[in-house]
């Protein structure tokens, strides 16, 4: 049932606590999530949404940002945050990205490994925007208090300990001033240019009003500025398909151009598979000490092979016991011999669901399979092939029965402090799944 469009309101501006001023240099990267030291073991983001996707709004329901450290003695890291635009440029306004509040404002939550663990010995949580500390007689938020402005924001992890210049990591996540899932449908349609099973795509529509401006709004909003919203598939966070109404794609249109009530859709998003699944909780199957491989075998191209009920992308880790440890792993993938030069990479939440070369397979001919050998934490991970960097459904099909979570982000171009990039909604949908087109 589509619903009526959503109707957005201005958020109230409130004043913001100074921050500690820490003196730091970094170059910020497009990555998802980057670790560049050894030290660092692995990184998580994920935020309350569905899927957890790493969407926060700008003053509560936060992102957390987790990172295991192999380390003698538990360090003082700190946090850096830069405000972007839409395209992951960083906004030139100090108003925006102010040197002396972009940084977490206390040492970072740190707790030990279980007794036993060798891998790391740290685990550090950081709560974007910050929780407030009911303990203490203040209280003031443990952690970074709040954004200045909605937006898509990275971040970068710094030690602050003998070596204070050293980059650690980075990430991404993004801030919006309201949630509303209402305000986004999801459909299965046929596309007409194709055959099956690549004919099988999703259609999705976000409804929105933006309210007029009245005599009294400091800050109102002009509909001429919001022409911008991208959408994301579960966690997918560095390939977002972009509903602009400057763009040319055949595929993407804003209804509604000129008054307040918009709706931005793009018909062609491919559902693909459900996500392969690996569960290496349990350590009997998968024991310590040991280069760990598939129970089943070589995983398989599934082009016209529907997998089995995924978890949008997420992972599971294991914690609390001495099996809450990073293990060898060899993914491994089988292929016809004709096709032993070809380019594939492994994507999941143990990388940010990103291409890099780091995850990129290599063809053994002793095994005629693509390989890789990685370090994982013990848990369950989502995970899938993509071939050539680009094609994510040549390995994996392509079914209207795959159900997807959806997250539409509406953008907005403010020009104030020199113009930047707001996001004034967050939308969530899953695809309704089945074997047959729901759109009219």
């Amino acid at each position: 049932m589509v619903r009526g469009p959503v109707q957005l309101m201005l958020p109230r501006m409130k004043s913001m606590h100074r921050l500690l001023l820490l003196i730091l240099v970094g170059v910020v990267s497009l990555s998802a999530q980057t670790i560049f030291s050894k030290r660092i073991k692995g990184m998580r983001v994920t935020g309350m949404a569905d899927a957890k996707f790493p969407m926060t709004l700008v003053d509560s329901y936060p992102v957390t940002i987790t990172f295991d450290v192999d380390a003698p003695h538990s360090e003082n890291f700190r946090v850096k945050f830069f405000h972007c635009d839409r395209d992951w440029n960083v906004t030139q306004s100090s108003f925006i990205n102010d040197e002396f509040r972009n940084y977490s404002r206390n040492q970072i939550p740190s707790t030990s490994a279980p007794a036993g663990v060798q891998q790391y010995r740290w685990t550090y949580t950081l709560r974007i925007p910050g929780q407030k500390d009911q303990n203490s007689p203040s209280g003031r938020p443990v952690d970074f208090e709040r954004l200045p402005q909605s937006g898509n924001y990275k971040f970068e992890v710094w030690s602050d300990s003998d070596q204070p210049d050293e980059l650690l990591a980075e990430g991404k996540f993004f801030a919006v001033e309201k949630i509303e899932d209402s305000a986004l449908t999801i459909e299965n349609r046929s596309l007409p240019s194709e055959i099956s099973p690549l004919n099988q795509v999703n259609k999705a529509v976000l409804s929105v009003i933006i309210p007029s401006p009245g005599a009294g709004d400091a800050n109102p909003l002009y509909p001429a500025s919001v022409k911008t919203v991208d959408v994301y598939r579960n966690r997918e966070i560095e390939r977002p398909y972009r509903i602009d109404l400057d763009d040319r794609e055949t595929s993407t249109y804003l209804e509604g151009v000129g008054t307040n009530s918009l709706k931005f859709v793009i018909d062609n998003l491919q559902p693909g598979n459900e996500y392969r699944r690996l569960d290496l909780r349990n350590s009997d199957l998968y024991p310590p000490g040991e280069l760990l491989r598939l129970r089943h075998g070589a995983d398989q191209s599934r082009w016209l092979w529907q997998g089995a009920m995924d978890y949008f992308g997420t992972s599971v880790l294991v914690s609390g016991s001495r099996y809450a440890e990073y293990v060898s792993f060899q993914f491994e993938l089988g292929l016809p011999e004709e096709k032993s030069n070809e380019i594939i990479y492994v994507v999941g939440d143990f990388n940010g669901w990103k291409i890099d070369d780091r995850w990129r397979l290599q063809y053994d001919p002793s095994l005629h399979h693509y390989t890789l050998v990685t370090q994982l934490r013990r848990g369950a991970y989502d995970y899938q092939y993509v071939l050539n960097g680009t094609d994510w459904g040549a390995l994996e099909g392509n079914d209207w029965r795959t159900v997807n979570m959806y997250t539409a982000l509406l953008y907005y171009h403010d020009p104030r402090y020199g113009g930047f990039d707001r996001i004034l909604l967050g939308a969530q949908k899953k695809s309704p799944g089945g074997t047959a087109s729901t759109s009219r």
